[in-house]
């Protein structure tokens, strides 16, 4: 690929702890990117006005994806990838045919295109994941497991397509992107940058997916990623 200009980065599971806590280390990395001119965006699964705060405070570009890249804002201003109507329609789906399933994540009532769920009591993730899809897959929509939230949104709305918008109001080439993340709602993104990189905490298909798999996990993966990319003189 050719040598880097933006880093696109999932936050929870890759810049956290297993906690969901950002450590120092990882804020001093992101300043030393900053400073070193690369752009570094954050595309997270979590509603806009989480990762908008988020954005504004990290020293990071003040471009963000959030909802798993169905709303895109950028120094203040946001827009919505998807379809607006998307949400009710599908948080009204989940109540009518999958309470016993799904229970709703209160994030809902801040989010768009994509909404989040949890598995209902006595009900596993994969249970949840694969139940979901047997009645939501035929009306278009993609259910998909972060590790955090089960996630629901029509298909065409992920982080690949994100990345591709926001890469064009920054005027950055797709492969001058590297992609790094944690779970398989990353791999839609590692896909269409340059470079992809899975932390050692993600799943298999994510790892197939990624050119580079680091052998520690969540914050620590991360700036190992950091290290190994500018030690093969990309950074």
């Amino acid at each position: 690929m050719q040598r880097v200009k933006c880093l696109a980065v999932d936050v929870d599971g890759t810049l956290t702890d297993e906690e969901g806590e950002i450590p120092a280390p990882v804020v001093e990395a992101l300043w030393r990117l900053r400073t070193k001119g690369f752009h570094v965006i954050l595309a997270s699964g979590n509603s806009y006005l989480a990762l908008y705060a988020l954005g504004r405070y990290l020293p990071v570009t003040k471009l963000v994806l959030a909802e798993n890249g169905g709303v895109i804002g950028y120094r203040g201003g946001y827009d919505i990838l998807g379809r607006e109507e998307d949400g009710l329609e599908i948080r009204k789906l989940v109540a009518e045919r999958l309470a016993n399933v799904l229970v709703e994540s209160w994030h809902n009532r801040f989010r768009f295109v994509d909404m989040a769920f949890h598995p209902a009591p006595g009900v596993s993730a994969g249970e949840a994941v694969a139940k979901a899809s047997g009645e939501l897959s035929p009306l278009g929509l993609e259910v998909v497991y972060s590790g955090w939230a089960i996630h629901v949104h029509r298909l065409g709305v992920n982080k690949g397509a994100g990345l591709l918008e926001a890469c064009r109001r920054l005027a950055i080439d797709p492969s001058e992107v590297v992609a790094i993340g944690d779970s398989g709602v990353d791999k839609p993104m590692l896909e269409v940058a340059g470079l992809g990189v899975a932390l050692a905490n993600s799943p298999p298909e994510l790892k197939e997916a990624a050119a580079l798999v680091t052998k520690e996990g969540y914050w620590r993966g991360f700036l190992e990623a950091l290290r190994t990319l500018k030690e093969k003189g990309f950074l």
